[in-house]
């Protein structure tokens, strides 16, 4: 790397020369050539009008005292003007030469060599790649491709601008550079994305011990501009022979297998195979069939009621969205919404949703039923949209829903995405009047302190703390404690997965405020949903 370092700084340094020296300095060589071959044409020519010939003969005539020690000092300076003049050549040449392999050496570590890092390339990686498969095919031996995406970059590129990213990323190839063996490869081929190369590695427990290391290594922490910086990222492998042939294959299969990786959470190392291109080729059916979902009518709501507790009355219903595909079949919205998401047409989709749900709403209200609050589900990505409640307004608006019978639901992972932003959208959205609701409570990393500025309505806890209530104490500690901290908030409680009638009373004893599960329906369509408006089942029972 300090060869680049050094070729750079003197191309650089070349090329301001360059730019200092005048025209005549710069082609001074031209010049002094065509001074020459003008001086021999003009004694060309001369002999035109002058007998050279004779004119050297008269002028040696002349000379009676000259002797061979004269001649031969003639000849001698002749010959040392001669040898200077090649001298100066053979060093300008020398020099230009030199220049010019500097500038192909620049030339060559822009096209091959980050500028950043100084590390390999994509293009260089690449070639790489097809050299250590070349020599793995003579000997019979195996290679790892590694695939290090980092996480949580863009925050430290917003806290630090893009001078402190750029410090960050070199102190992540250094330490990366670190942890090689002597043999392997280090290559940045994107911005926040590093590919390793490890040659003559067997064991995948090997592989799990190097990628370990580089984990451990990455969530160190940093110091931009004397701050403490955290990072987290994932590792996805990919082993010639067994999971392809080609360089272009093996870094493809290594990127998926890192995508998988991120999937399951930070900090994570995937290995490809078989069954996860299967899983990755399925999503990508997925996604091509989701983008046409909405022009094919095939997204439908269906609706589960919430019961008050202490009278058993529906008094709000949440809306779920259901996809009909003719190729897929039915599929569930935690298979297609981190999809939808992942595509960017979930707010296309939330919008259609927040529309479709204020619409049918108010029809039930001018069809006489009692008026009761709409529940609706929202996206990070809804929340990270400028003015959103102008949207909401307007869905309002076009439906003459009241905005006291609208409910907005936003999880604990989709606020504290960015806490800041979140507390001032939800103040937007709570100036209308809808209803604030934190669903799945439990299951995040939200904080009480956030709690107290989120303008909340509504507190949701999660089944998963209701799913084993009256058996296990745990659960019935931690859901207990749930509905003081609410009470404290002065938050309305509503307990979701709420299955037996045991949990039922559990929950009327614990003064729960509302509930909604299968021991009172499941999610129905809009007509079956109007058939519990009339005579709710649980009622009879």
């Amino acid at each position: 790397m300090a060869i680049h370092k050094v070729s750079k700084a003197v191309a650089r340094s070349s090329v301001s020369q360059t730019e200092d020296v005048g025209f005549f300095q710069r082609f001074a060589m031209v010049f002094e050539s065509l001074f020459i071959v003008l001086i021999t044409a003009a004694l060309m020519w001369s002999t035109r009008f002058f007998d050279i010939t004779e004119f050297v003969m008269n002028l040696s005539s002349s000379q009676p005292h000259w002797q061979l020690g004269n001649i031969i000092t003639l000849v001698s300076i002749s010959a040392l003007g001669s040898l200077v003049l090649l001298i100066r050549y053979s060093l300008h040449l020398r020099k230009k030469m030199k220049l010019q392999f500097v500038a192909e050496e620049e030339i060559k570590r822009l096209a091959f060599f980050d500028s950043l890092t100084n590390l390999p390339n994509k293009e260089l990686c690449q070639d790489r790649i097809e050299q250590a498969l070349a020599r793995a095919a003579r000997n019979n031996t195996s290679i790892a491709v590694l695939f290090i995406g980092i996480d949580d970059f863009k925050a430290v590129n917003d806290q630090q601008g893009h001078v402190g990213g750029d410090k960050l990323l070199k102190q992540i190839a250094k330490r990366l550079s670190g942890q090689l063996r002597s043999g392997d490869t280090l290559a940045r081929i994107t911005g926040v994305e590093f590919i390793i190369i490890l040659e003559t590695i067997s064991p995948k427990d090997n592989i799990n011990m190097f990628a370990d290391k580089i984990l451990l290594k990455l969530t160190k922490c940093y110091r931009i501009a004397m701050q403490e910086v955290y990072i987290t990222g994932n590792i996805g492998v990919a082993l010639y022979p067994s999971d392809g042939e080609y360089g272009k294959e093996l870094i493809q299969h290594a990127d998926t297998a890192m995508c998988f990786a991120k999937e399951k959470g930070r900090n994570r190392l995937a290995f490809f195979s078989k069954e996860l291109q299967e899983q990755v080729n399925i999503k990508k059916k997925i996604a091509e069939q989701l983008r046409g979902a909405m022009e094919r009518d095939e997204l439908v709501l269906h609706y589960q009621p919430i019961i008050a507790t202490h009278s058993n009355e529906i008094i709000a219903v949440e809306a779920l969205l259901r996809w009909n595909n003719e190729l897929l079949g039915d599929l569930a919205p935690d298979v297609f919404i981190p999809i939808a998401e992942e595509i960017g047409i979930i707010t296309k989709i939330g919008d259609w949703v927040l529309a479709q749900a204020c619409l049918q709403n108010k029809t039930w209200q001018q069809q006489g039923y009692p008026c009761i609050v709409m529940t609706i589900n929202m996206s990070v990505m809804q929340l990270a949209i400028s003015n959103y409640a102008r949207t909401v307004s307007t869905s309002l608006t076009e439906t003459s829903l009241e905005p006291q019978y609208l409910e907005l639901e936003f999880t604990e992972n989709t606020l504290m995405k960015d806490a800041k932003q979140s507390i001032v959208q939800l103040r937007e959205l709570s100036a209308l009047g809808v209803s604030i609701a934190l669903d799945d409570f439990g299951t995040g990393y939200s904080s009480i302190k956030h709690l107290a500025k989120f303008k909340l309505n509504k507190l949701k806890i999660d089944g998963s703390f209701i799913k084993h209530i009256p058996e296990s104490a745990g659960d019935i500690i931690a859901t207990r404690a749930i509905i003081a901290l609410a009470k404290q908030l002065k938050l309305h409680v509503t307990a979701e997965g709420v299955e037996t009638a045991n949990q039922c009373e559990f929950m009327m004893t614990n003064n729960v405020d509302s509930m909604q599960g299968y021991h009172f329906s499941r999610p129905v369509a809009a007509k079956a949903f109007e058939q519990l408006l009339q005579s709710p089942s649980w009622q009879s029972n």
